[in-house]
């Protein structure tokens, strides 16, 4: 049975940014965290970072002001939700090879060559002729997808790389609009079929949370979204 606490929110955010220092960088951002009584995961590597947190309104804002200073940057896409439920236990502050699992490492540059649609622009488009493609592995779109979403047939992300004859079977030569959970998986995803030969692709930034997060009418989402935490689904 869940924990219910109130005035508790999770938020989840991710930055392709070339760091050194890894081992003083995870040392700090855990002192930031426990001081502050954060908990949830952080993921760091060469190329960049990953954090899902949770923990109270207040704290998560100062943890985050402090965090965007340590690596000096001013803004981070943020995607934030409130919950009753206790949706970390504990903290881990991990070194990674990479952020999000794929089998190769990025940067900056290579996520700036594709578009990334609000969720209003994500809206408009879904209403054109388009390939809507759900990056995520198999359970997550059983549990729920934008209508018209093909699945991928992915056991994990990692396999997307190795399903060159299922992207085969697309028109390559169409739009594509690719979304995931909060969007970093299709940070990866959009370099895999850019390299697959797909000509015009746009990825929905902040992926289905950013998109349910906000005031949208006639949503196109159906189902529930499986999240990262002990929340299980939003």
């Amino acid at each position: 049975m869940h924990k219910k606490i109130e005035n508790n929110i999770v938020i989840n955010f991710y930055i392709f940014l070339k760091m050194n220092n890894l081992k003083n960088l995870r040392n700090n951002i855990n002192k930031i965290l426990l001081i502050n009584n954060i908990k949830g995961t952080v993921y760091l590597s060469k190329e960049g970072m990953n954090a899902n947190l949770y923990g109270n309104d207040s704290q998560i804002d100062v943890v985050v002001e402090k965090i965007q200073k340590l690596i000096k940057i001013k803004y981070i896409h943020i995607n934030k939700q409130t919950t009753d439920i206790q949706a970390f236990k504990r903290l881990k502050v991990k070194i990674k090879k990479e952020i999000i699992k794929a089998g190769f490492t990025i940067n900056k540059d290579d996520i700036d060559k594709f578009k990334s649609l609000n969720p209003y622009e994500w809206q408009e488009i879904l209403n054109e002729n388009v390939i809507v493609l759900d990056v995520r592995n198999n359970f997550e779109y059983s549990l729920g997808s934008f209508k018209n979403a093909k699945n991928l047939d992915l056991l994990n992300f990692s396999d997307l790389k190795d399903r060159e004859k299922l992207l085969d079977n697309f028109d390559k030569e169409k739009k594509v609009a690719i979304f995931c959970t909060g969007g970093i998986r299709c940070e990866k995803a959009a370099i895999i079929l850019d390299k697959s030969g797909f000509k015009n692709i746009v990825k929905l930034q902040g992926g289905i949370i950013n998109y349910l997060n906000s005031d949208i009418k006639n949503s196109k989402w159906s189902g529930e979204c499986f999240v990262f935490d002990d929340r299980i689904t939003v």
